[in-house]
């Protein structure tokens, strides 16, 4: 047997070199795309930090994002607002143009939207949103000379003046709501008088001191201190005089829409003046200047609908004379038992105070003296109710209730289980369970003795309804139950034009057949309505009604609007922007 040996073949053999190139080539691919990722990690963060810090939204408008950068601008623009208006606050002071008093309320004012000032950018970006498609759809446009002329308005000082009044208010009679023909004659006259006998050259001082009614100027001779020409707070034809008048020169007799006769001069005038370092200002405060531009743009494109919201409510139009019957949410949620009264109170001595404190002892003669009076006058008034009123305001020792001015022992609140007389007063008159127009017999509380009348229950809006579209007569249930300022006029208010009132007041106003009473309406935290309509007329809004009508216009309008459009807004937005 032959033995053969196998060829041995002998096998290649890889340089060491390449098994560490390899190795290493391995190592840094690893090692890069380690790098990579924590690269794609980084800038991850890095965009969702930006993200987060800049363009999350905060709120929107119809479905458009608020970013938080916007918002950011906003409020350094409203900010550096709020600190130029304290530093123009702060200059009137100092030059005398604002008392103490005036620089502190607008300074605490600007204070207060200081601290409110994120809500209150984000609400403005809101509503620049909101009325710049408005504006579109109104064709309203704004160039870049109306954004010029606003930036200057806003750059300068308004003229203000030093003005004077001398004031004359017709007189009223007691128990009248307004001046008679000849008292606003009298008035007018009183007032004609005085502006001839400054013409004459007697002392102002003088003249206003003895003849303005209003004491609140009066003793001052009338000053009024500084005011501008847009100041709301005094009647506008009399500012408009304010403004026109020559220094140290009586206007003439203004009656104004309040129907006060007013006589005005001037002593000193600091006239308008251009800040010419508003843009610097602009700058140095960190205010981009075409982002402040487009604020401007949204406060032009407001003011622009604002007069046409006003001029399109203050076009003639149907208007309707309306009475009014009111509730106040208090009286309107009174349980039926509840019950209007007033009372003629006889105490010990004459002295409530100190029978309630417990100085006068039961058995004290005064005591008894009190029963008798009472029930003296209990017997008066069970043969001759009429004699109640005359009664209580001669002996009751309820000293509100006596005298021609008095309140004739009508109690304001309503007596129920829940009101705030004492259960000593409120459980008997209760408890007898009375009617309208009953007079109780004498009721002994801790304060002496009350003889009642009950004037009438708890009103029922509803029955009240029913009761006028039966027949009753509205102005005297008015003047007996409406709780509002024309119901001792029967609760007449007059011509009501759109705009003039709340809108679902109107509604129900214009919605009612002439000579008909409304639907009711109840405004939640106010009370209840019920109005009847008596005529209709084409009329063009005058008076204090068209000032009504501007005042209102504008947010009635855009109100409804803005409530139409889709907003949301970050719950967290004082933290969200930090």
């Amino acid at each position: 047997m032959t033995f053969r040996a196998r060829p041995v073949v002998k096998r290649a053999q890889k340089p060491s070199w390449e098994s560490r190139d390899r190795k290493n080539f391995y190592l840094n691919i690893g090692f890069g795309l380690v790098v990579v990722a924590a690269l794609a990690i980084l800038g991850i963060a890095v965009a969702l930090t930006y993200y987060n810090d800049h363009l999350v939204a905060v709120g929107s408008v119809a479905g458009k994002p608020i970013s938080k950068d916007e918002l950011r601008d906003r409020v350094l623009i409203e900010t550096w607002r709020l600190e130029q208006a304290q530093n123009q606050i702060r200059t009137q002071a100092a030059a005398g143009y604002l008392t103490e008093t005036q620089s502190q309320q607008q300074l605490q004012l600007v204070q207060q939207q200081r601290g409110q000032v994120i809500p209150i950018s984000l609400e403005r970006i809101i509503d620049n949103r909101i009325q710049a498609d408005l504006a579109t759809g109104y064709a309203i446009t704004v160039s870049d000379q109306d954004i010029d002329d606003r930036l200057l308005e806003e750059a300068t000082t308004p003229e203000t003046r030093h003005g004077w009044v001398i004031e004359v208010t017709p007189e009223t009679s007691d128990g009248a709501t307004e001046p008679t023909p000849a008292q606003i004659a009298a008035a007018r006259t009183k007032a004609d008088t005085a502006l001839k006998d400054l013409q004459g050259g007697k002392a102002w001082d003088e003249i206003a001191k003895t003849v303005s009614t209003d004491t609140s100027t009066a003793a001052q001779a009338g000053d009024l201190a500084w005011l501008q020409a847009e100041d709301s707070q005094l009647d506008v034809p009399f500012v408009e005089a304010l403004f026109a008048a020559a220094l140290n020169t009586p206007t003439a007799v203004i009656e104004g829409e309040d129907g006060t006769f007013r006589i005005g001069r001037v002593t000193e005038i600091a006239p308008e003046a251009v800040d010419g370092a508003y843009h610097d200002s602009l700058v140095n405060g960190g205010i981009d200047p075409v982002k402040y531009r487009d604020v401007i743009r949204g406060d032009v494109i407001r003011v622009r609908l604002e007069d046409k919201a006003i001029a399109d409510a203050t076009k003639a139009g149907p208007q309707r004379k309306v009475a009014e019957i009111y509730l106040t949410a208090d009286s309107a949620a009174l349980p039926p038992e509840a019950v209007k009264v007033r009372h003629i109170l006889y105490s010990p001595k004459d002295d409530p105070s100190a029978a309630q404190a417990g100085e006068i002892p039961e058995a004290d003669p005064s005591w008894a003296a009190a029963k008798a009076d009472a029930d003296a006058a209990y017997a008066k008034v069970i043969a001759d109710p009429t004699q109640f009123d005359a009664i209580a305001r001669a002996e009751s020792d309820e000293q509100s209730a006596r005298g021609e001015t008095g309140t004739g022992g009508v109690l304001s609140a309503y007596v129920s289980t829940d009101s705030s007389y004492v259960e000593t007063f409120s459980k008997p008159i209760l408890d007898a369970k009375p009617t309208d127009d009953q007079i109780l017999p004498p009721i002994k509380t801790e304060f002496g003795y009350h003889l009642v009348q009950v004037l009438n229950h708890a009103p029922d809006l509803a029955a009240i309804k029913t009761q006028v579209d039966g027949g009753s007569d509205f102005a005297q249930l008015a003047r007996d139950l409406s709780e509002g300022p024309e119901a001792d006029k029967g609760g007449d208010i007059g011509f009501v034009a759109k705009g003039q009132l709340d809108e679902r007041l109107i509604a129900a106003i214009f919605d009612a057949p002439l000579g008909k009473t409304s639907a009711i309406i109840t405004i939640e935290d106010d009370g209840e309505y019920l109005f009847k309509v008596t005529a209709e007329e084409q009329r063009t809004p005058e008076g204090s009604q068209l000032e009504t009508i501007k005042a209102r216009a504008f947010s009635d309008w855009y109100t409804l609007k803005k409530e139409s459009v889709l907003i949301e807004r970050d719950s967290a937005i004082t933290e969200s922007i930090g």
